[in-house]
Formats: C-alpha cells, structure tokens, sequence
C-alpha cells in the first residue's frame, strides 16, 4: 500500500515537473525535414492563450545554443510559448536562413523560410492555445536578418519585430509591408561582422531604424535615453524611442563599443529583457490606416462608432460567433476584457468605466481572434 502511494506521488511530481520544458520536434515543409524547439511554460493553459516568440539564430548557431538566450525564464511568468527553429545548412555557409543577407553569394537561397516559419506559427497553433494577437519574431545577426525580412513579407502574422545585429538584407530589392509594425533592434558599434555603418551583408544599422520610423509614421525626433552605465563592461548604450500616434513605436538601442554580441545580465541592458519589454508594450495587431479590418469578411458588426456608455457587436448574418471580447488602447495594454460561457451573434457592452480616447476592440470564438474594430469612444 505505502509502496503504490509513493509510485502515485513520484508520478505526480513527474508529471508536475515535468509541465515547463523544452521540446525538441520535427515539421516537413517542402520535402525537408526542418527543426525546432519549443518552449511550454508551466503556467501554460489553453483556457488562457499565450504569447508565441519565435526567436531566429544566428550563421552556423543552432536551436539548442539559440536556447541559451533566456526567453524561457520570461515565459514562466509571462505565459509565453518560446518556438527556436533551426535553419537549414547550406553548403558553403553552415546553417543558414534564405533571409536576404548576403554579399555575392546569398546562402539557402531556394529554401523558403518565410513560408516555413509561417507554416511552423501555424502548426504551434494548431497544437497550443496562442493568442493570434501576440505572435512576435526576434533574431540575432542572419537571424536578425530574416525577423526583419519576416516584417516586410509577412507582417500581418506578427504584432512586433525586434533585430539584434540584422538588418535588411542586401538581397531584398523591395520591403513592403502589409501594415505598419512595432520594430525594435540593437546593434554595437563596433560590430566587425554586420558593420555598423559598413554593412556588406544589408543596409547600415541607421537605415534600418530610419526604414521603419518613416514607414511607421513615426516622429522624426527622438527621444533619447542614457542607460545608466552601471557594469564595468566597456559598453555605453543610448536608447532612441520613436513615438507613434497609432502604436507603431521604434526603438533602437545603440551600443558604444560592442562587437558582434547578445547582451545579457552581465551588461547594462540585458536584450532578451527588453525584447519581451517591448512586444508586452504591443498586445495587438495594429492596422494602421484603415478603421476596419474583419478576418471573417466583415461579418462582425460594431455600432454605435463613436460610441458612449455602451456599443454592440453583433454578427452581421445571425450566426453565433462572439465568445470573447477585448478592448485594448493603443499603448497594447487591454483595458476591458468579457469571456461568454457559450458563443453569441449579439453582445452589448457598458463602457461607462472606460475614459474617452480611440482603442482597438479584439472579438474571439472560443480560442482564435476573428475580427478587429477600431473603436472612438466619448464619455
């Protein structure tokens, strides 16, 4: 009997510990077989969806050293799932994302990445519960690289980018996004492999910040931070904040003397903090220029717009779709969010409680976002 009860407690606590771990997976996408990790937070829970990260590695690295960044002790609090997928080899260059970067030779260039990223975002949704709301990229250097080519391509599948020592690459004769995107990226000025004003490989690390602040319609002057210089590690950083009226912030930090490096607790800025820093600042998908973008074709209704004390949401055609509301101002910070126990084709909300100003209203089934209403409301 003790014996049963201690081979029932060892299996609990295996299963407990068992529940925020790496795993190491396959997904065959154009007849090869590709790579990845995932990260699964112990918080994780399907009725309560996640952020996905999708972090890039550098030339030659792997998902495994990739892992060593740290996202993963940030997602045991902030419900992330962390997906690492490991880049093809090329046959010159070692493992090598098709990312646009490049100087003669362009390594992995009939591999379609961005189409495989794409597909493995969707495979991890398929398996997890992910908040379609906050997917985001990072990288470092190619990885850098292919987050940014990622933005101009795809961009409608991600709330943020963030780049550290990659730009655009070289190979990409034309970025044109579907939307405007947060961007984030870091670069030393010393950098020897992807210069910091000399670029072989793309464009200078102050094309790059002034590429996504003029495409974001972000404000021409800055505002500037000195980062208290508090390690003896011969680095000085500045940030630079971009603002943007509609969400679209660019920020850029600029390190003194750093070569071709990932910063970590052991310098002034630690960039996997500020990476995940800035995609919490941007929760949601932000379709600038256009006040209305409906994923189901414009069946979900939201009236009256300017809106006081209440407003309704309501399938255009009857059908019971609505199971979950959320409203979030531009900053990304949700301000109301309504879970229903079954789905309805008509909801009214109250917003006394809500100040005046424009926010972004995010309708969900059961698990996945099927609309986005840009929302005035005056109170």
């Amino acid at each position: 009997m003790k014996k049963n009860l201690l081979a029932v407690l060892i299996s609990i606590l295996s299963v407990s510990v068992s529940t925020a771990q790496w795993f190491n997976k396959t997904l065959t996408h154009n007849s090869l077989s590709r790579q990845y990790r995932v990260y699964v937070p112990a918080i994780y829970n399907p009725s309560n969806p996640a952020s996905l990260v999708l972090a890039l590695h550098g030339l030659g690295d792997n998902m495994t050293n990739f892992s060593g960044i740290g996202m993963n002790y940030i997602a045991d609090t902030a419900n992330i799932i962390v997906v690492i997928p490991q880049a093809v080899s090329d046959p010159f260059a070692g493992t090598a994302w098709n990312s646009g970067a490049g100087y003669l030779y362009y390594p992995n260039s009939t591999v379609n990445d961005a189409d495989f990223l794409i597909t493995l975002i969707d495979s991890i949704s398929n398996t997890y519960s992910i908040n379609q709301n906050r997917i985001y990229s990072c990288g470092f250097s190619m990885g850098g690289f292919m987050t940014n080519r990622l933005a101009c391509e795809k961009t409608n599948r991600f709330s943020a980018i963030a780049s550290v020592a990659g730009t655009i690459g070289s190979g990409l004769t034309t970025c044109s996004p579907l939307n405007k995107i947060p961007a984030l990226h870091f670069h030393g000025t010393a950098d020897q492999t992807v210069g910091y004003t000399v670029n072989n490989f793309g464009i200078p690390a102050d094309s790059l910040v002034n590429f996504w602040r003029n495409y974001n319609n972000c404000s021409t002057t800055p505002v500037i931070t000195n980062i208290p210089d508090t390690k003896n590690d011969g680095y000085t950083v500045d940030h630079y904040l971009y603002g943007s009226t509609a969400g679209n912030d660019v920020e850029f930090f600029k390190v003194y003397n750093a070569q071709h490096v990932w910063l970590g607790s052991a310098n002034d800025i630690n960039y996997t903090v500020e990476i995940w820093k800035f995609f919490n600042k941007h929760r949601t998908r932000v379709f600038s220029g256009v006040d209305e973008i409906s994923l189901l074709n414009n069946k979900i209704g939201l009236f009256p717009n300017p809106a006081s004390n209440t407003f309704r949401i309501e399938s255009v055609l009857g059908e019971s779709l609505i199971q979950k509301i959320e409203i979030v101002d531009y900053m990304g910070r949700t301000i109301k969010l309504i879970k229903f126990d079954s789905p309805a084709s008509s909801i009214e909300i109250n917003i006394n409680d809500i100040c005046s100003g424009t926010y972004f209203v995010n309708i969900f089934d059961n698990q996945n976002i099927i609309a986005v209403k840009k929302l005035v409301l005056i109170n």
